[in-house]
């Protein structure tokens, strides 16, 4: 049989403490994929910035919920049998992201408009035109254009997928 150890008051506190500890971790370790998951598909911003999303975040319901002073996110965009004649056809697919190949190089870069789906079905999202989390492409744009995958001079980013 064997002896029973009677847990001392540093042994306790320990334990306590690695429990707090793995809970903090755990925490952290689930707030930081739900931001690497967003990141790494660029699609749902309103996982975070929104009233119910991750504390700090900036919360952008209002740009989400009025049509009137932003694109519309999470629609379908007309693609194959879908398409309408007032819309391009993207040219480029890469895994889950379908995109309009600016460059010709087949993958999806930051400077081009991207749709999140295959090339059956995909929808517009926030990531679409706008680069999440990230500065400037190029010298001298101001913080309003900062986050936008195409400059919107005369309409260029609009008229990635728009023909009219």
């Amino acid at each position: 049989m064997m002896p029973k150890l009677k847990p001392s008051p540093n042994r306790l506190l320990l334990a306590l403490f690695a429990i707090a500890l793995l809970d903090v971790s755990v925490a952290g370790c689930a707030q930081n994929q739900i931001v690497n998951k967003v990141a790494d598909q660029n699609v749902d911003c309103r996982t975070c910035h929104s009233s119910g999303g991750i504390p700090g975040a900036r919360d952008f319901s209002p740009i989400y919920t009025d049509p009137k002073s932003h694109h519309p996110v999470g629609v379908n965009y007309p693609l194959g049998s879908n398409a309408y004649p007032k819309f391009r056809v993207p040219d480029g697919q890469a895994g889950e992201i379908t995109f309009f190949d600016r460059n010709g190089d087949g993958r999806p870069d930051a400077d081009e408009i991207q749709l999140y789906g295959t090339s059956v079905r995909a929808t517009v999202e926030c990531s679409s035109c706008h680069r999440p989390h990230e500065g400037p492409l190029e010298a001298g744009y101001s913080p309003r254009k900062a986050y936008l995958r195409v400059d919107n001079s005369r309409s260029a980013l609009c008229q990635t997928c728009h023909l009219e």
